[in-house]
């Protein structure tokens, strides 16, 4: 399966991305990018971007932004032609 099709299964499944799981999960080492290039333009879907913040292990301040896939009808084309892809492109 390609890093693409991974990460467009993974949207469509519900998951919750960063950088962090997004590299783990998928191999991508750069979530904000391909988010928008390999999901965004080419499918034409909505995603919605939520800022987080936490604490380091070393009491400083960090931020971070989730990707999720919005089931909304504004993305209902976007989301046939992302299961389209996946059957094409699943093996």
């Amino acid at each position: 399966m390609t890093a693409k099709a991974a990460l467009v299964k993974a949207l469509l499944n519900g998951d919750v991305l960063n950088v962090k799981n997004c590299f783990t999960k998928i191999g991508l080492t750069n979530c904000s990018r391909e988010v928008s290039r390999m999901v965004e333009q080419p499918f034409g879907a909505t995603i919605s971007r939520t800022e987080r913040t936490g604490k380091s292990r070393y009491g400083r301040t960090v931020v971070w932004i989730d990707y999720r896939l919005n089931r909304t009808d504004y993305n209902t084309d976007a989301i046939k032609k992302m299961q389209d892809y996946i059957k094409k492109n699943e093996n």
